[in-house]
């Protein structure tokens, strides 16, 4: 949330639009400014399902930030390339430096490289249970 602030901050306000579910969302929506206009989006379940869902909630903004490790931002990006090309050209980087970000950036390579691995083992177990192992 605070890569989030500075990033507003640093731009002049704007709407920060915060999405999960399982009250991941209300959760990020309770850590903001007071003075932050937030928006909930607390259906999506995955970060594609972020981006699409968010969608709607920022056609309207002029710049558009991703507030989140280089590595997820990496992977938002492209979504948002495949969904709204157009889109594309209205980011900007989030404001953080090294000091306050590294464990993000950090935690967000080791999460990314496992991906793969979490991938092939829900396919290993579904084989399993429908017995064509």
């Amino acid at each position: 949330m605070a890569v989030a602030a500075q990033t507003l901050s640093a731009h002049g306000g704007g709407r920060l639009v915060v999405s999960g579910h399982r009250g991941e969302a209300e959760r990020l929506a309770a850590l903001a400014p007071a003075d932050v206009d937030v928006a909930v989006e607390s259906t999506a379940r995955s970060t594609l399902e972020n981006v699409e869902r968010s969608l709607p909630l920022l056609l309207d903004a002029e710049r558009l930030a991703i507030a989140t490790d280089l590595f997820h931002r990496r992977r938002v990006v492209r979504y948002l390339r495949n969904l709204r090309p157009d889109l594309v050209g209205r980011l900007v980087d989030p404001v953080y430096g090294w000091r306050e970000g590294w464990w993000m950036d950090a935690g967000g390579a080791l999460y990314e490289s496992s991906l793969p691995l979490n991938r092939a083992s829900r396919r290993l177990r579904s084989r399993s249970r429908s017995g064509s192992v």
